[in-house]
């Protein structure tokens, strides 16, 4: 209802310039009426931009300069609340900039009707708006990305949990699905942990998971990112899936005997002992992967096929083999 009451105030001040006033400043409040119509019909169907969104913003701040270049005062008071809807629409960081620029704009822009003793009194005033606008936006960053690591991190190894690894999959499917490429999951765990915990405690066992972490991190090839939450689009994704259990995605994969430098260097590396204050520990892995055969493969499947190869892999340890599944 209030977008409605912004649209037709929008159109009727803009017809209202174009017949009677000033034809620019209409003709850029029904340029930002048409980005707001456009706005409230791909919300209205469900499939709202982002996008629509920001180019929204930016021409009404486009407009709201003009208004304190013909206008003077009349447009100034429209900066105040166009500063907070700036952290409603970009990130942070992106805000405050558009934010001190648009007020700096705004205010040389009134010079052109308003007396410069007046317009540094505003200039004061929003200073003044934009410090406490940006110290409260920043308290909602923090706040935000800290749950958001709280949601997406495992808290002892810091790699991804299990659900943000899910997540993780199905993008990873869906691009490999794209671009015709393979995505290999290889599915871990280690043999021996619940023999650690139970003999040597809990601490010693916490130590072992982070060990065995960097350890998958320092496996992976060297050329491709590991996963960490300020990425956005590494090649490969590492997860403590919870317990003893890991989760490695491999991407952009031509052929599947790529992996197997992967997989020889995670055996590898994982078996090495443990050196804990004066303890050595053996923690021998379970090493299965599944890859994306049928080309409509969805993350559980792969996840369940991996964990049958890692058990089918446990199984021949027993008997000794150590060859992935």
């Amino acid at each position: 209802m209030l977008h409605c009451v912004a649209l037709f105030t929008l159109f009727g001040y803009g017809l209202h310039h174009i017949i009677n006033e000033i034809k620019l400043l209409g003709s850029l409040l029904l340029a930002s009426g048409g980005l707001l119509s456009v706005s409230l019909y791909c919300d209205y169907r469900n499939n709202f931009s982002a996008l629509i969104l920001k180019l929204f913003s930016l021409m009404i701040t486009l407009t709201i300069v003009a208004t304190c270049y013909y206008l003077g005062i009349r447009g100034i008071i429209f900066v105040f609340p166009l500063i907070t809807s700036f952290f409603y629409s970009f990130q942070f960081k992106i805000a405050a900039s558009i934010a001190i620029t648009t007020s700096i704009c705004a205010l040389l822009a009134t010079l052109n009707t308003v007396e410069p003793s007046t317009v540094l009194r505003l200039a004061v005033a929003l200073g003044f708006n934009i410090f406490f606008i940006t110290s409260i936006a920043y308290l909602v960053y923090t706040q935000q990305k800290s749950l958001l690591k709280e949601a997406r991190e495992d808290p002892l190894t810091g790699i991804a949990n299990r659900r943000c690894f899910n997540e993780l999959l199905t993008q990873a499917l869906a691009e490999a699905q794209a671009s015709e490429t393979i995505v290999a999951l290889l599915y871990m765990d280690l043999n021996d942990f619940k023999t650690v915990n139970d003999k040597y405690g809990h601490c010693v066992g916490d130590i072992v998971l982070k060990e065995a972490s960097l350890r998958l991190q320092s496996c992976i090839r060297e050329a491709d990112a590991v996963y960490k939450l300020e990425h956005n689009k590494p090649n490969e994704h590492i997860a403590r899936l919870g317990g003893d259990e890991f989760a490695i995605i491999l991407k952009d994969i031509t052929f599947i005997n790529e992996i197997n430098d992967v997989t020889t260097r995670i055996l590898n590396k994982m078996n090495e002992p443990y050196l804990i204050d004066e303890l050595t520990l053996h923690c021998h892995v379970s090493l299965g992967m599944a890859w994306n055969k049928n080309k409509n493969s969805s993350a559980q499947v792969l996840m369940r096929q991996a964990d049958s190869a890692m058990y089918q892999a446990k199984k021949n340890s027993r008997q000794g083999d150590h060859n992935p599944t």
